[in-house]
């Protein structure tokens, strides 16, 4: 094959795969996902392998016990009871990244979320974790969103986060988006979804590529479950105003945080139902009122 017959094939795949976000599970225990996983690792030959279960395995058991010291031999005790009978390579779960054809053996969601957030301990309890494990987030652009997006999965303070930007990575874009050359024309919604699956692949995340408009707001805050939260990072002052209406409408909070002198913009629609949207500071301009 010649080298331009590779860049085709190559881009080719690329393009099947630009909006894709989400990896795929495959559990041992189950023998239809065991042949699911060899009919993937005999179809992709450059497919990167990550297995580092035996790790996870060893800070599960510190963490689960962190005023016990273990000799090597005890931790590998402690792990044979933990598996309790199964093969460590069936333990746990392995997530496929089509996106970068990397295979990962990790532990199940509620394992992984206990050691993920063991050191969320004495920041936030117990009970304040699985309360934000709940929460959904809806995000509006994903320049200055996506670091606010990436923060919140990293300290897994919400359980779904659904993200909306129209836009496709351009260079100039690279001053404020943690991201590599790479991703240049990939949509900003697919960029961070992505990030965030790598993190921590049990998030649930939901993207809306399109943008926002009149005609998705509505899914957007509403399908799956009423959003808890909107965060506001668009640029368009008739999306601000749109999303704002009918958060209002919903009883939906809004937060903007802006690059003016590190403004933060706080209403509480869901405590103050009344109040005017942007605090009425906008009431002297005429802009349509969104109708449903």
């Amino acid at each position: 094959m010649s080298f331009v017959e590779l860049l085709q094939r190559d881009y080719l795949q690329s393009e099947k795969l630009k909006n894709v976000y989400k990896p795929l599970f495959f559990r041992l225990t189950e023998n239809s996902d065991r042949q699911e996983l060899n009919r993937l690792s005999q179809s992709h030959p450059n497919l990167q392998i990550y297995d580092t279960i035996e790790g996870q395995l060893i800070e599960l058991i510190k963490t689960q016990h962190p005023s016990q010291r273990f000799t090597d031999k005890q931790l590998s005790a402690k792990i044979h009871q933990h598996l309790g009978g199964v093969p460590p390579e069936e333990y746990g779960v392995w997530v496929y990244y089509p996106w970068s054809d990397r295979l990962l053996h990790i532990l199940d969601e509620k394992e992984f979320i206990q050691l993920r957030t063991s050191r969320n301990q004495y920041k936030i309890t117990r009970e304040e974790q699985d309360t934000l494990a709940r929460q959904k987030i809806g995000i509006i652009g994903l320049s200055v969103g996506q670091s606010i997006a990436l923060t919140m999965a990293m300290e897994r303070t919400f359980g779904e986060v659904r993200l909306a930007d129209f836009d496709s990575l351009e260079l100039t874009n690279m001053n404020r988006i943690r991201t590599g050359v790479h991703n240049l024309g990939v949509s900003k919604v697919i960029i961070a979804a992505r990030e965030i699956a790598e993190i921590d692949p049990f998030l649930r995340v939901e993207c809306f590529p399109e943008g926002i408009t009149e005609e998705n707001i509505d899914r957007f805050l509403l399908e799956g479950g009423k959003l808890d939260i909107l965060v506001d990072e668009c640029d368009s002052l008739d999306i601000k105003i749109i999303c704002r209406q009918r958060a209002k409408a919903l009883q939906i909070p809004v937060v903007m945080d802006t690059s003016d002198r590190g403004l933060v913009d706080v209403e509480r629609f869901d405590l103050e139902p009344e109040r005017p949207i942007l605090h009425g500071l906008i009431d002297h301009l005429i802009f349509p009122t969104f109708e449903t």
